[in-house]
Order: structure tokens, then sequence, then C-alpha cells
């Protein structure tokens, strides 16, 4: 997901990133519910408000006389605290995702306060994102922030939080959707863009056009967002293909970025593509972010893009492609020359994969191992541009095939780097940054897994991040397949990353499939140091065993470290039937909270095996799933049910540890650990005893705050 590009304004105060376009407030109705708390309900508390708190700290909720305006206003106090922090919440509102919103608030405090999203995604899951710190007001003042939601975002909360001892009060909240304004003095490029002028029976100017096999019928409407005419398209049947209005294209200039606006009803989500024409008439597409349904309100798009070297025209498809119906209005295409951007970073030689070296792109390498057949396309169709990579797989047994981009010296060891590419795909690919070593190994890097949506026709984006190993020579990065089936990629970048930290670095210890050693080798070394770690087990390992390896299991429970679900028999969880994935996660959970009265709020999946799928069902069941996906996790980086970690294996060294420790002070971040086994006769994932107790004098003498998952998680969770 892209980063959130998030700013702070008090008063005439900027606080954060200098604003890109100008926002107009909507005149539209406040999102927010009883937004000046003036409505009480039947217990006498402030409808659609509710109090929040956790950790340990001491607070008060008041629903206060007077108010900034009228006769209420919430009043939080914080009177002791060692952690957490204590807030008003207002009833999450429904926003659209990739969307501007203007959040606004008045109020006084006698301490520093902070500004955080409380984001619910399509599935459910709760995210947090940081804005900003309020300065504290011996009087009432008002407070403006500007966001921008994620691509699935169905609602948000905004957060006015105590994390400190003192007191805030708030009141007069509004929650507006931001209408980006064209950039002035700009001409429109789009022809009779509000419909208005007709050429018979359909707008002059415009044109209908439908693929694939569906049902469509187009509508030139005698109503509109502005005016009295709009366009309308509708699919009553629809297997494959789509259907649009469309303009006349524009002439563009290569290199120049365009703002696209249009206002939208839909009955169903839509997409917006816009086509690029070369000189001698060829076209190109380039997908922009999609439009959520609308439903009977007239809702307005808006989306960036810069013309590439080879456009001469572009037009803009606002496209319906499932059963419902969009009519559109008010189209607007303006030159943006205020923000110069290009969707390709140079790092990469041949990004986009245009230029040819005979059969295949120059600077492109394909490879596969194992025992598999694969095949190799380099395609006359691209996400941008006309051409892209493709990899077909078939009587696959073993190994996996990718193409990937000739490795380069450029990136600097130490330092951290964001790859991003857009693909196609009928499986589910992985990706992986491989790293070519001074001593002549190879390290390879294991980012998470793509979550496809289902769809073989639309380009989706893959994006994360990694660390360039120190001693690193060359780097590739690159998604593959390790199964029947076929990924096309295209639009590869790679460019500098800084995370965005926490309050302070945490440091977690976990521990997979609970060894019986652990409880006589690595138990005395951390209760010696007062370290506290998260065990996961996987329950067959255990139950109907000996009471001694069950109280095994007691004593890192009653010794206060966390217990953890690893599943039942410890399986690949994408291979499992739905009513065996539901028993591995539940079960075990049952299990193991039956015999220690600890509630398992944990899951840590077996060979860091998940798909969307199993993770939907983990959602059921856990309040957080640990994968082994390496990395940290920062605030712009925190999955609840996918923590990034760093694996200990037998060859792991205290220097080691100490510099993942460092990073994590460096950057603020939370580093999460992945332990087996500790034993004098230790397996690849396993840990000699007396290097365990190197890695515990590394992390003790580094004064870092280690902290069981969960509890690692709460503090982090808030930021």
């Amino acid at each position: 997901m892209k980063r959130l590009a998030l700013y702070l304004s008090i008063f005439t105060l900027l606080l954060g990133p200098i604003m890109i376009v100008t926002p107009v407030m909507a005149l539209d109705v406040n999102l927010i519910a009883n937004a000046s708390v003036e409505t009480a309900d039947s217990t006498g508390a402030p409808l659609n408000w509710n109090q929040s708190k956790w950790g340990s700290n001491t607070a008060t909720f008041q629903y206060k006389t007077p108010g900034h305006t009228g006769n209420r206003s919430l009043y939080t106090s914080m009177t002791a605290r060692t952690d957490g922090d204590a807030k008003w919440t207002h009833d999450a509102v429904n926003v659209l995702p990739n969307t501007s919103y203007t959040y606004t608030s008045s109020y006084e405090s006698n301490i520093a306060t902070e500004i955080d999203l409380q984001y619910t995604d399509t599935a459910g899951n709760v995210s947090y994102a940081y804005v900003g710190s309020i300065p504290a007001s011996a009087s009432w003042q008002t407070l403006s922030v500007d966001f921008k939601t994620p691509v699935n975002v169905a609602k948000v909360s905004v957060l006015h939080i105590v994390a400190a001892i003192g007191w805030l009060q708030t009141d007069d909240f509004s929650l507006f959707k931001t209408v980006i304004a064209p950039p002035a003095a700009q001409s429109n490029y789009i022809l009779n863009n509000s419909f208005e002028t007709a050429n018979g029976t359909v707008p002059a100017s415009w044109y209908k056009n439908s693929w694939g096999t569906n049902t469509t019928q187009f509508s030139y409407e005698n109503t509109g967002h502005t005016g009295t005419r709009s366009a309308k398209v509708t699919i009553s049947a629809y297997t494959n293909g789509d259907a649009k209005w469309f303009a006349e294209p524009s002439v563009v200039v290569a290199g120049t970025d365009y703002l696209y606006q249009d206002y939208y009803k839909s009955t169903v989500p839509t997409r917006v593509v816009v086509a690029f024409i070369d000189a001698n008439n060829n076209y190109s597409y380039y997908e922009l972010a999609g439009a959520s349904a609308s439903g009977t309100s007239w809702t307005q798009y808006s989306a960036i893009f810069s013309a590439p070297s080879f456009a001469v025209k572009a037009s803009v498809f606002h496209i319906l492609d499932s059963k419902g119906s969009l009519t559109i209005d008010d189209t607007y295409l303006y030159p943006y020359a205020l923000q110069p951007s290009s969707s390709i970073d140079p790092i990469i030689p041949n990004p986009s994969l245009e230029i040819a070296n005979g059969a295949i792109p120059a600077n492109w390498q394909k490879n596969n191992w194992g025992t598999n057949t694969a095949s190799y396309k380099y395609v006359s169709e691209g996400h941008t541009g006309t051409k892209s990579v493709k990899v077909t797989v078939s009587k696959y047994t073993s190994g996996d095939a990718k193409w990937f981009f000739s490795p380069i010296t450029t990136l600097q060891p130490g330092k951290q780097y964001r790859f991003t590419t857009w693909y196609k795909t009928n499986v589910t690919p992985r990706a992986v940054a491989m790293f070519n070593m001074n001593d002549g190994t190879t390290k390879y890097f294991g980012m998470p897994v793509s979550q496809p949506n289902g769809s073989t026709t639309l380009w989706q984006k893959y994006t994360d991040t990694f660390i360039v190993p120190v001693g690193t020579v060359s780097t590739s990065v690159f998604l593959f397949i390790d199964q029947n089936g076929w990924l096309q990629t295209d639009d590869y970048s790679l460019v500098n990353y800084s995370p965005a930290g926490f309050s302070r670095p945490l440091l977690s210890m976990t521990f997979d499939d609970g060894h019986e050693d652990n409880v006589t080798t690595a138990l005395p070394i951390l209760n010696q140091y007062g370290l506290k770690t998260t065990q996961c087990y996987a329950s067959s390992y255990i139950e109907g065993m000996s009471q001694e390896i069950i109280d095994g299991i007691l004593a890192f429970s009653k010794s206060g470290h966390e217990i953890c679900s690893h599943t039942v028999t410890h399986p690949f969880l994408t291979l499992a039937s739905s009513t065996n994935l539901t028993y591995e996660l539940q079960h075990s959970k049952q299990y193991l909270e039956s015999i220690t009265g600890q509630s398992v709020v944990s899951f840590a999946s077996p060979y860091g095996d998940y798909s969307t799928k199993v993770l939907n069902e983990i959602k059921k069941f856990y309040r957080l799933h640990r994968s082994v996906d390496e990395g940290f996790n920062s605030k712009d980086n925190l999955n609840a049910y996918n923590l990034r970690v760093q694996n200990i294996l037998d060859t792991t060294t205290a220097e080691q540890v100490a510099a993942w420790i460092a990073q994590a002070k460096t950057d603020n971040t939370w580093l999460i650990l992945v332990y087996h086994r500790v034993a004098n006769d230790p397996g690849p994932y396993d840990s000699y005893i007396d290097v365990f107790k190197q890695h515990i004098q590394v992390i003790r003498d580094s004064a870092i705050t280690v902290k069981t998952i969960n509890d690692a998680f709460s503090e982090v969770a808030i930021q």
C-alpha cells in the first residue's frame, strides 16, 4: 500500500508535508454524528460517542458543561500513567477509499496531545495511522487535519488522545470529504465535458463502447450533476469485458502530469483507465485508482497521472465491468504542473521493459530451477507502455520460475528500499530480494506473499520493503511462481525508504513448536534476565502427552510468558480444507487456554504459510498473526495479521542480533525474533545454548524494551 500522505495544520501553521493540491471543503453533510455533542442518550452520555482506554493509567471521562459552542463538550483527564492512552471516540463513519477528507475540531488542554486515525478495511481489519502532535492550549483553539484514505478502507474514526498526565477538552467536530480544486487558469481538455451539447441522440464529442460477453445499454440522461444532461451505462447480464462512455482523445505532452476528475453515480465499484495513444495510433493502457460504489449520490473522482514518453494523445475511460449502472457528468482533464511525477524509478535499468535486446527485454534475465516446465514470453502489452514479461509453469513438482532484472550494484548496503511492481496472474506469486555477497554466496530475503484479488485481467500492485545486507555486491528483486500457472509483470521500481518509527524501539522474542528442551535450556536464562517471550505451541505435540510435558508449558505460562497458538498438527495451512483449517485454528486455541487458563490471542502460522483465505479464518479466532516474513514492524508497515520477523538459524551470531537491534533503535521500529529449539545439538532453525546466552547478553546490554508480541502490539497499535 502507498504510504498515507498526511499533514496536520494548526491555525495557519503547517506541521507536515507541503500540500501538493489545494483542498476546498466540500459542501456536504458532516460525517460525524452529534458533532457538537449536544445530544445525550438515555443514560445521559453523549449520543454516538464512546469512552476508550488501554494500558496502565488512571483516566477519567466527563460529559462537561459548557462547551466551545453550545452547552456540552468532552473532557478526558489522566492522573497517573505507565503506558497506554485514553480518548473519547466518535462512531466510526463510512468513507471512500483513496479519497481525501478534512477533519476539524476545537480543543483546549494543558498538555500536548495526539491525533491518530483508526481505519477499518473492507475485511474488518483495524489499523492505525499516526497524524501528529497537538500543542497544549490554555484557550479554545481549532485544529484541522487533512488525510487521504487507503485503497481498501471502509470506515474511519479520528482519535484525539491523551497519553500523558494532564487533561484535554474537545468540542465541535467535523469530517467532510475534501474536493480537489483544479489548478487555476487551466482550460479543460475534454470537449463537451458536461454533456450539455447533443449530437442527435448522443452527446457531442463522446463515444460509447463495450466488449466481451455482457448485455449493455447506453443512455443519454436528461438529468445531471450540473445542467440537464449526463451519460449512463447499464450492464444487465455479465460474463466478462466492460462498457464505458469516453471522450474524444485529447492532445497531451509526454512527461507532463494531468489531473482527471469527474462526478459519478454507480451501484457497484468501477474502474478508471487512461488510454495513451502514440504517433502511430497504437493504444496503451494505464490503470488509475478505482472508484467505490456511490449509490444515488453524486461523488467526485480525482486522479493524477503522467503522460509517458510515447504519448501524443490520451482519453480517460470510467469503466463499468460488472452488473450494475454508472452515470458520469462534469468531466475534467487539466495539465497539472504542480507535481512532477514518474511511476518509474531510474534505479532499475529498463524498468518498464520497453527496450528490447533481441527477443527479450534489455537488462532482464529468465530463470527456473527444480522439476518443472517453464515458458517465457516478452509480451506486447503492459501496465504502461507496450511491453511486459510473462512466465508460465506446467508439470510442476518442485522449484520456481521467474523473470528478474539483471542484478544492480547501485544499492547501498545497510540502506532500506521500497520495491514495487505491477502484475497479473492466475496463482499466488511470491516475492524475494536476492543479494549476491562479496564472499561469493547468495542470500535471499523473503518478502510478504502477494495477495491477488482473484482477477486474471486486472493489473495489481505489489510493494514492500527490504534492507540490503552488509557485504552485498549486487541485488535483484522479483516475483516468482512455484506452482502450475502464469505470472505477468511490468513497471518495476526501487526507491529509498525510511520507516515511520514508533515512540520507542521494541523487541519481542518468540519460540515456535514448543520444544521440550527449552524448559531446561532457554527458560532459566530468560528468567535470570527477566525477559518475557511468546511461546507458540502446536497442540498435538502436547495433547495426550505426559504431565511432565504439560508442566513445561505451565512453567512458561506461570513465569509470565505469553502462550501462542501454532495450530494443532503443524500443517501447511494453504493446503488445508476449510473444515480442517477451522479445526487447526480453533482447537489449538481451545486446548492451550484449557491447560493454561490464559487467553490465547496470538497465532504463528507453520512454515509462514498463509493466504487471503487463511488470514480471513485466523481473524475469526486471534488478535494477531505472526508470519516468518522478514523485516521490521513500523507505523507505516504495521499489519496485525502479518507481523514481520527476523528468523534465528543455527548460524545466527550475537553480532547479527546486535545489528538488528541497532537498526530497530535507529528507526524506532519493532523487532521480532523467531527462535525454535535451544540445545547443544541444534538443527538448522535451532540455537546452541552458548550462542543463545550470547544473544540474551546482547539484548540485555542494548537496554531495548522487551515485550511479548501481544503486549508490544498493544503499545504500538495506537501510535
